[in-house]
């Protein structure tokens, strides 16, 4: 399954990093933490956005860093920024 990501919200005074968000909201509304993005990416779905220039797709993916919390990220690009920073907050 696919998972289209419209939003993101970020940990509080936080807006440059991707380890700093804390949810996402989806194409239908729901939203959802990043831990519950986190188990569904590394149990096979698939979380993506399109970018606004060009409507590309973007594919998220799990970075595990060894003693702090899993957080998620676009796949690497020809972006320096991760790409998630670039969608609306709510």
């Amino acid at each position: 399954m696919s998972f289209r990501i419209t939003h993101i919200r970020m940990a509080e005074g936080y807006t440059a990093l991707p380890e700093k968000i804390t949810h996402v909201r989806l194409q239908d509304g729901k939203v959802e933490t990043v831990e519950e993005v986190v188990k569904w990416i590394d149990h096979p779905f698939e979380y993506y956005y399109f970018t606004e220039s060009d409507g590309s797709k973007a594919i998220v993916e799990t970075v595990h860093p060894a003693g702090r919390d899993p957080y998620i990220r676009t796949a690497k690009n020809d972006s320096i920024l991760d790409n998630l920073l670039s969608l609306p907050k709510f």
